[in-house]
Parts: structure tokens; C-alpha cells; sequence
């Protein structure tokens, strides 16, 4: 397992530092974590569209979901005074044998933690191990008002390779999911 120390700041147009956050650790997930990644992702199926369930999902969905992830699909953290903060995963892109070195990227913050740069940090984490473990290319899946996470991809070196138009229904809209792609 790993982990690393983090301290969220910002270079000022002086030269100066200024910590815009707590010091956090990044470290691999643990069944003990489970929990606060439902409340942060169950989160997200309330109050936004990053995510298309449309319902709350229960503990016994995030521990499977929890199992199928291994060493070749990590999931890590972002800890912040002993609470997840964020989490970061690579889950397969399909299940035929021929996308094997292609994976989905996820990233969710807990609303509280947003803007600190955690995405950021855990991002940088994932595709440094994507790398290490040989993956060819790693796609994201965004909804296209998400213009938070639009931008984060895109800061990144993710390319905008199209959207699928109006394929989700949430909160009464239609919903487009706008398509990002990082050759590894």
C-alpha cells in the first residue's frame, strides 16, 4: 500500500506560498473507507450530475463495487484529519479482452473539500499508476454542464474527443455526457 503527504497551497503572484487547506494524505483505499465514499458519492447522486444513478446506493452495492477493483483497478484516497475527503478510481472500460489497457477514470470530492486542489492531487496519483501498470489510455465520462470537472480534465492533458448527446435523464433534463481521453 501506498500513501503520500500533501499540502494544498498556491503560489501568489509574489512568489509566496499561501495553504489554501489542510495538509492531506493519499493512500489506497480500505474496506474501513467505504463508508464515508458512499456518503461522498451518494452525495453526488443527490445534488449533481456527476454521477446518472439516480438513486442512493446502499453499502452492500459500494462493497461489491469495492471488490471489483484489485491491483490493476486501484482505488485511493485523499485523508484529511482522519476523513476521506475525495477518492479517485480506475475501474475497466468494458470487459472485452481487447480494451484490457483502457480504463475509466472517476474522481469524486466531498463538497466541503471542493476547490482545494484534492481532484487535482488524486488525479495526478491515478494516472501516475495507470502509467506504471501499462494502460494505454484512460477515458472520463463528464457531464457536459459539469464545467468544474470539464476544465480539471482539460488541465490535466485530457482531450475532449466529442458528447453524447442528451443520453441521461436527471432532474428533469436530458442530460449530454461530454467524452475525455488521456494517451498514456
Amino acid at each position: 500500500m501506498t500513501s503520500k503527504n500533501f499540502l494544498v497551497e498556491n503560489q501568489g503572484v509574489s512568489g509566496g506560498t499561501e495553504v489554501l487547506g489542510p495538509a492531506f494524505l493519499v493512500r489506497d483505499a480500505r474496506i474501513e473507507d467505504l463508508k464515508e465514499i458512499l456518503e461522498i458519492y451518494n452525495n453526488a447522486v443527490t445534488s449533481t450530475t456527476a454521477s446518472f444513478d439516480l438513486v442512493q446506493q446502499t453499502l452492500e452495492s459500494r462493497q461489491e463495487w469495492f471488490r471489483e477493483h484489485g491491483a490493476g483497478h486501484p482505488i485511493i484516497v485523499a485523508e484529511i484529519l482522519g476523513r476521506v475527503a475525495g477518492y479517485c478510481s480506475l475501474s475497466r472500460y468494458s470487459k472485452k479482452d481487447g480494451y484490457a489497457k483502457t480504463a475509466e477514470l472517476s474522481v469524486y470530492v466531498r463538497q466541503e473539500f471542493r476547490r482545494q486542489r484534492i481532484a487535482s492531487v488524486l488525479m495526478k496519483e491515478v494516472i501516475e499508476r495507470a502509467r506504471e501498470m501499462g494502460y494505454h489510455a484512460i477515458l472520463s465520462m463528464i457531464s457536459s454542464n459539469n464545467n468544474g470537472s470539464l476544465g480539471l480534465h482539460r488541465k490535466m492533458g485530457f482531450e475532449y474527443l466529442g458528447e453524447l448527446r442528451e443520453v441521461g435523464f436527471k432532474f428533469g433534463l436530458w442530460q449530454s455526457v461530454s467524452i475525455f481521453e488521456l494517451i498514456l
